[in-house]
């Protein structure tokens, strides 16, 4: 074989095993969180700001600043009256203000201008309705006092409530089982009595709803005793009218700030099921650290990869991410497929623009901005969210990622029945839900299932394990292949980009690349192996071995020196029948 060949095949080893390697690092990198990738993502945003502050648009520089501290003066100079509300041309925005508020809470500009101003356009919805409940295990008369009056009722043994006297100026019997509180008494105090046992609450709704939600608490009272129930319902207006989204910036940020937004939650919870587009559910996490929330926000990630509401994966991912402060496996995964390679250019930069770059570096991967802050977690103490740190103090001076507040004390874990879940097996799956931290699970492999339930996994096919799926017919965009599916009749489809992430046929040209390369090591022996060797001829008795006859080595000669054969004469039949008779004779 030549030397040319054998070089030709030598390098194209190297390189499929470089290729190979390169492809493995790559996946360990992207699982591991490779902080060179993540060093490389702010390098980007940091080339792409540094110096341009000036050229980028209001949202550009809130994001930059908030990432990697960039556009701070540039960006004040765009709000009204040096700091009150952004942008300043050509009105100032609810989300946009907040959203500066938060940029700016690390840094040394003093926000409280604006906190004001974001305070100061709240109004009352008009499409949330609000019912007094009163509750009780007899039936009893209850008074209702109020700035118009008292209201008398009897509350029968089914519940439903008559109404026995007074002026139904603020109050009316709706659906016979509850209180209509009419919107010009919001905010009012109401004082119940009842001459048994009982307990009051708040409900609301949207108008146009048939879904009931508790406000607060529910509040009990002995016979004769007296519960208050007070309505506090506001949103915050743009444009003279509620605005949804910029009302769940707002919130979420004056609750950062350590403001009493309670007042606002009935607006944001009823009108959640109409927006889901601004993915309400990572506001609502922040304000109230109820779970069902999280829950509900994980089980909305788009092929376990991102979230996508408004045609923006970047921006909404990284809205998804901002108020979860653990490691769920959500938050994992949106990790990988950021430093995927085929995600992630060479240069660290994702393939969007500066502000969602911004806002995913901060949301996902955030950094230290003002060096006059202490890290909260190295000084031992724990980065939570404000609702988690009711049970201890919030510390100033220390710096936590996104929205997270340092706590002096470490947050209570609920058991997995708390949380309404089920604890699986490490030989179980959680189907349908979401699993979470939960103090009652100990074992090892056991997760708290919350919103699903806990199942055996079925084997996985041979196609499953090339990610594929077994069904009739490929869609569009899948690619039908030889894999095994457990039922008769159908086909493995491959996603495309599933399919060009396969690398098997490299490790097949590996394998054969190197049987070539041991077949040139060995040829001789192979060659001795496979040769068909001649018969062996013994010597004769008394002869030597140099002696042994050798394989007489026939010429070959050329076509135009070789004679035609001569024909045999053709015996005659009578010698012909002399040899028969012969051979039968011989046979007796």
């Amino acid at each position: 074989m030549k030397k040319s060949v054998l070089f030709t095949i030598f390098i194209i080893l190297l390189f499929s095993i470089s290729f190979i390697n390169a492809q493995e690092n790559a996946t360990n990198d992207t699982i591991t969180g490779d902080t060179t990738a993540i060093d490389d993502a702010y390098d980007c945003l940091t080339g792409k700001v540094s110096g341009k502050c000036s050229t980028l648009s209001v949202e550009e520089k809130i994001f930059s600043l908030l990432a990697i501290g960039e556009c701070k003066d540039e960006l004040l100079t765009d709000s009204l009256s040096a700091g009150e509300c952004w942008p300043k041309s050509p009105s100032c925005k609810l989300k946009t203000t907040a959203q500066a508020i938060l940029a700016y809470d690390k840094t040394t500009i003093d926000t409280t201008p604006a906190e004001e101003w974001l305070i100061s356009q709240n109004t009352s919805p008009p499409d949330v309705s609000w019912y007094l409940q009163i509750d009780s295990s007899y039936e009893t008369i209850c008074s209702i006092e109020h700035i118009g009056g008292t209201y008398t009722v009897q509350l029968n043994e089914d519940k439903t409530i008559t109404r026995k006297s007074g002026s139904a100026g603020c109050l009316s019997i709706s659906n016979d089982f509850w209180l209509k509180v009419e919107p010009g008494c919001f905010g009012e105090e109401f004082e119940i009595s009842c001459d048994k046992d009982f307990q009051t609450s708040l409900l609301f709704k949207r108008q146009t709803s048939d879904i009931w939600h508790v406000s607060g608490k529910v509040n009990p009272a002995s016979a004769n005793g007296k519960t208050i129930e007070k309505i506090k319902s506001s949103c915050f207006m743009e444009d003279g009218e509620c605005d949804y989204e910029g009302s769940l910036w707002a919130a979420f940020v004056l609750h950062h700030q350590g403001y009493d937004i309670s007042d606002y939650m009935a607006y944001l919870v009823t009108l959640a099921e109409e927006n889901p587009r601004y993915l309400p559910e990572s506001f609502l996490y922040a304000l109230t650290g109820e779970d069902e929330y999280k829950t509900n926000l994980r089980l909305r990630q788009k092929a376990g990869k991102y979230w996508e509401e408004t045609g923006d994966k970047f921006y909404d991912s990284a809205v998804a991410l901002y108020s979860i402060t653990d490691e769920p496996p959500e938050k994992t995964n949106t990790k990988n497929w950021l430093l995927d390679p085929n995600v992630q250019g060479t240069d660290g930069c994702f393939p969007t623009n500066v502000r969602n770059m911004g806002f995913l570096l901060a949301s996902i991967w955030p950094r230290q901005v003002n060096p006059t802050l202490s890290d909260c977690i190295n000084a031992g103490h724990y980065c939570v969210s404000s609702i988690q740190c009711e049970t201890g103090h919030t510390l100033s001076g220390y710096t936590c990622p996104g929205v997270a507040v340092c706590c002096d004390t470490q947050p209570t874990i609920e058991s997995c029945a708390d949380q309404s879940g089920e604890i699986c097996s490490s030989d179980e799956n959680c189907v349908g839900g979401t699993t979470t931290q939960a103090s009652d699970v100990t074992g090892i492999g056991e997760v708290c299932c919350v919103g699903g339930t806990c199942e055996i996994p079925a084997p996985i096919s041979e196609c499953e394990d090339y990610g594929g799926r077994c069904t009739v017919e490929c869609s569009s965009g899948e690619t039908e292949e030889i894999y095994e599916c457990p039922f008769f009749g159908d086909v493995c489809c491959i996603p495309g980009e599933e399919k060009a992430a396969s690398l098997w046929w490299i490790w097949l040209l590996i394998i054969l690349i190197i049987l070539v390369i041991a077949g040139i090591i060995f040829r001789k022996k192979l060659r001795t192996l496979f040769r068909k060797a001649p018969p062996s001829v013994s010597p004769r008795p008394g002869m030597p071995p140099a002696m042994a006859r050798r394989p007489i080595q026939r010429r070959i000669l050329p076509p135009s020196q070789r004679k035609a054969p001569t024909p045999k004469p053709a015996q005659k039949p009578s010698e012909l029948s002399d040899v028969l008779k012969k051979l039968k004779e011989l046979g007796k």
